[in-house]
């Protein structure tokens, strides 16, 4: 298999969007959180990044409020 310029770009994006599920997960369990909704959001955005044409060229970006 040959690794492209793409390839590792794409992984990075991976490995950026995969820390800030995970600096994020303690949220998820906890009903009372500030802005809870909003974080639940942001994550849902991560996770679908991927999906979208503005993978790996613009990364989501949290709301203000949080």
């Amino acid at each position: 298999m040959v690794y492209t310029d793409e390839y590792f770009i794409k992984q990075e994006a991976r490995e950026w969007r995969n820390t800030e599920l995970q600096a994020t997960d303690f949220i998820v369990p906890l009903m009372d959180y500030p802005n809870r909704s909003a974080w639940l959001t942001y994550r849902q955005e991560l996770r679908d990044w991927p999906t979208t044409d503005a993978f790996p060229d613009t990364k989501p970006v949290a709301s203000a409020e949080l």
